[in-house]
């Protein structure tokens, strides 16, 4: 484990376009296969998570990330570890006290160098006397480990034309995906960054959001910004909507198409129901003058329900593709089912053909579903698509309900897998399962944060329970998804204890689909 010393008064980077910077070239077709989450190379997959509320040098919510590598016992994260805040190593900006840096983490090899490359949120970063303007930088992968060997690449608004404004929470939410094939770039291919803006002023209305990209295909690079008021964008900027709260990337269309975005509006009124919410695909975002997006909410042809006040539709998104299927999740965690208020529901869709069918609308009182519906529970809060893989034939999504209540008391949380094609075969996992470590307890709200790891030996279910009541700094559970005994992640011994608050409060997650 290497933990460096602070390094204050570093210089803000501004970035230079990603495909400036590329290390190993590739072929056109897309990034050499290799092992997904493998930030140093070495063949074994590592995992990163974020405790963004951590005191960094007595700057208490200056935040920082973990970052666990894999070693030759094949079992993801459970190698050598090191802890990364801003100002340290290739890190850049400055510990400030709540700038939440790694609030939100996105995982890819952006370059296309065979190194997983970590994007992390800091969205209440104050620049420039703007408070909460927010920041995010990338943070290269390479042979000796995240961040060596190489300085990040940061952004900010000004990047994208605009000039940083307080409150706008820039990098609340991050996704990255890599080119599969559409690419004509040799070093780096083709690939998106997408930074959700949620807090935007937008024509004067403020908190309508925004979605900033850059996309880099055909040896260029763009970088633009979506709001609801973009030419191609379906709905219309209004104050509080919240455009780019949730963001997940990949290709929505068909592997025939360009990337598109899922971007989350969960504050969206629609009609005369407050914060119903809807979610916008916006397509083929490698050209700014292309944009056309498709609105998805509970009013839309062919979506179960309706549109009601306080549903929060968007409020989590995950995106997959597996062979030529791709998927969204929608998470509705406040929806109310019968008269069971904020009960939860995760909206599904599918395509095949460049069509997005909406499909179940999945609850807790699905039919054949393990458990039922209960006020407050709000399934859906977190969503999380797992690929494929290692003999597991089945695409499955993993679905929290953090305010469960359960024998174990209030709030104990629980998390749902479930395999696509056969709902009712849903695995329930909570602190109570067999094997799993930790005991279960009201106040845990077990999964409120999940992820996804789909290495070369092992695939595992990460699950946040940054509020557990035995482990005050916080835990993740790690599920092996193919057998094998389940694990915990929590600060002490080789991950520092000084200053951890809430450890596993953001996870970076890799499908192992297109991503």
């Amino acid at each position: 484990m290497r933990i460096r010393a602070l390094l204050t008064g570093v210089a803000l980077l501004i970035a230079a376009p990603l495909g400036v910077p590329a290390t190993t070239a590739q072929a056109a077709e897309g990034c050499a296969p290799g092992v997904t989450s493998d930030f140093n190379g070495d063949g074994w997959s590592d995992a990163v998570v974020g405790d963004p509320s951590a005191t960094v040098d007595g700057l208490a919510g200056a935040g920082r990330i973990i970052v666990l590598y894999g070693d030759g016992d094949g079992l993801v994260g459970e190698g050598a570890r090191d802890v990364l805040w801003q100002g340290e190593g290739g890190v850049g900006g400055t510990a400030e006290a709540g700038d939440r840096f790694g609030a939100a983490l996105a995982v890819a090899d952006l370059d296309c160098d065979d190194y997983a490359d970590v994007v992390v949120g800091t969205p209440l970063e104050d620049l420039g006397g703007q408070a909460d303007s927010g920041y995010v930088q990338v943070l290269w992968g390479g042979a000796s480990g995240l961040a060596i060997a190489r300085s990040a690449t940061a952004y900010t608004q000004t990047w994208f034309g605009l000039p940083v404004v307080a409150g706008d929470q820039f990098g609340y939410a991050v996704d990255a995906v890599e080119d599969v094939g559409q690419g004509g770039t040799p070093a780096p291919d083709a690939f998106a960054l997408a930074i959700g803006v949620p807090g935007a002023n937008v024509a004067g209305h403020n908190d309508a959001g925004a979605l900033a990209v850059e996309a880099a295909v055909d040896g260029g690079n763009q970088a633009f910004w979506i709001t609801q008021d973009t030419a191609g964008i379906p709905g219309a900027a209004e104050v509080g909507d919240r455009f780019g709260a949730a963001v997940s990337c990949n290709y929505l269309s068909g592997v025939s198409h360009e990337i598109d975005c899922a971007v989350g509006a969960p504050n969206e009124d629609i009609g005369s129901k407050k914060d119903a919410g809807g979610v916008t695909v916006v397509q083929d975002i490698y050209f700014d003058d292309m944009l056309a997006g498709v609105q998805l909410d509970q009013n839309a042809p062919g979506v179960p329900d309706s549109a009601e006040a306080g549903d929060f539709y968007g409020r989590s998104l995950d995106t997959i593709l597996v062979g030529t299927t791709s998927r969204i999740a929608v998470g509705v965690p406040g929806e109310d089912v019968g008269s069971d208020r904020n009960a939860g529901m995760v909206q599904l869709f599918s395509s095949d053909t460049g069509d997005i069918d909406p499909g179940t609308g999945l609850t807790q009182d699905t039919a054949g579903v393990g458990d039922s519906t209960q006020a407050g529970d709000i399934f859906g809060d977190e969503v999380a698509w797992i690929a494929p893989g290692l003999g597991d034939s089945r695409t499955r999504l993993a679905v929290s309900s953090p305010k469960e209540d359960t024998n174990s008391g209030t709030d104990t949380g629980l998390v749902h897998v479930f395999p696509m094609g056969n709902l009712a075969a849903d695995v329930i996992w909570t602190q109570g399962s067999p094997g799993v470590p930790g005991a279960a307890a009201g106040g845990d709200m077990f999964g409120q944060t999940l992820g996804m790891v789909a290495g070369s030996a092992e695939r595992v279910l990460l699950v946040g329970v940054p509020d557990d009541t035995a482990l005050a700094t916080g835990m993740v559970d790690v599920i092996p998804l193919g057998g094998g005994t389940p694990r915990y992640w929590t600060p002490g011994g080789t991950i520092p204890a000084a200053g951890a608050d809430r450890f596993g409060d953001s996870l970076g997650s890799v499908s192992g689909g297109a991503e």
